[in-house]
């Protein structure tokens, strides 16, 4: 898992059992596709593929088992098999059809939090890209760590806090996995919960997430005004800075304790779900709210950059992933994928907007989540 629990970009700018616990803070009215904004005007077979990923993992669970073991929306697994086996049959090959399946099977719902507001906070996260080398040398000097093996047992010791990892709490213990080459990037990388290490000799590296070090995650972008005057207004202007003056990049760092360890993955990123996930059509949600695999229907925009207008941001994503930091009936994180765009977005995105649930017509909202 991530994670990609990576806490995401918001933070760094700025459970019940089903039936078991009182219902938590969101609530859902039923509506139609056609009050959908943009509804109509989507990719729908890329909408498709995402979900696809989904069903293969539902198409694991028996009939009876509920979709979540977290919240009783969404019914048990037999009400997603329908819709899944249709959409693994590979009898959809355009566009309109692809939208007729959704239409089809399932139904939108409009979410409000428990004040009724139907807006709430979208971000973005993406596959950071490091340069590094298996081995140490003079340029490649920063470690990538691997988890200690009784990382259960310390989590939340100061022997493992970032600024004793920092000072070589473990160094020479064999956990060193890659070097890079900038330690700022890096840090960034354990916000993301993954990352690819691009090679010497070409090859690159695929990390995912492999554990975390039990310390609480803090903010580090509202430290910025006390160190420096220049205007950070972005992530990507965070590592600059930071890597530019690593002595106080590194004093700004570890006032954020929390610290990720990485291990090597052949496909990736992997989210919450266990399926990789597809740029701009996975996203991550509160999954103590929300089962895995739903499609949600986005409403919002994605943010002005240097390189980006802002523009209004309608289309149909799955829920597939989740973070420490997105908590909340109306919140969302969008996973861009890799490269240039995906890192100035992801950095960037910090929006308002809305969403809609889509969950199999055969299931029935249980009534303590219908708005009152």
């Amino acid at each position: 898992m991530r994670k990609l629990c990576a806490v995401m970009l918001l933070a760094v700018l700025i459970s019940g059992c089903a039936g078991g616990k009182p219902p938590r803070d969101t609530y859902m009215r039923a509506t139609t596709f056609s009050h959908l904004p943009g509804w109509g005007n989507d990719n729908y077979l890329a909408a498709l593929k995402s979900f696809q990923g989904s069903c293969r993992v539902f198409a694991k669970y028996n009939g009876d088992r509920p979709i979540s073991k977290l919240t009783d929306i969404g019914g048990s697994a037999a009400l997603w098999h329908e819709p899944c086996n249709e959409a693994l049959s590979h009898a959809i090959f355009t566009n309109q059809q692809a939208r007729k399946f959704f239409e089809k099977w399932f139904a939108p719902y409009e979410v409000a939090d428990q004040s009724g507001s139907h807006t709430g906070k979208f971000t973005g996260y993406y596959e950071i890209i490091l340069h590094g080398s298996r081995k140490k040398t003079k340029h490649y000097k920063y470690p990538v760590y691997g988890p200690p093996r009784n990382l259960e047992d310390i989590k939340g010791s100061s022997c493992i806090s970032r600024t004793a990892i920092n000072k070589g709490s473990l160094a020479g213990k064999g956990l060193e996995i890659a070097w890079v080459d900038n330690e700022a990037r890096l840090f960034f990388m354990q916000i993301q919960g993954s990352g690819m290490i691009l090679l010497p000799d070409g090859k690159h590296m695929k990390l995912g997430y492999a554990g975390q070090n039990g310390y609480d995650y803090t903010a580090i972008g509202p430290l910025f005004k006390n160190y420096c005057h220049d205007k950070i207004r972005s992530a990507d202007q965070m590592m600059a800075w930071m890597h530019k003056h690593p002595k106080v990049g590194k004093e700004i760092m570890e006032n954020n304790q929390s610290y990720v360890f990485f291990k090597e993955q052949g496909d990736g990123p992997i989210g919450g779900q266990g399926v990789p996930l597809i740029p701009e059509r996975s996203i991550a949600i509160d999954h103590g709210l929300y089962p895995y695999g739903t499609p949600v229907w986005l409403a919002t925009t994605l943010p002005h950059t240097n390189h980006h207008h802002k523009h209004g941001y309608h289309r149909l994503v799955v829920a597939q992933d989740t973070g420490g930091a997105i908590k909340g009936a109306v919140r969302a994180d969008v996973f861009f994928g890799r490269g240039h765009r995906a890192e100035e977005l992801a950095g960037s995105m910090n929006q308002t907007g809305s969403y809609f649930m889509l969950f199999p017509r055969k299931a029935s909202i249980p009534r303590h989540y219908q708005s009152k």
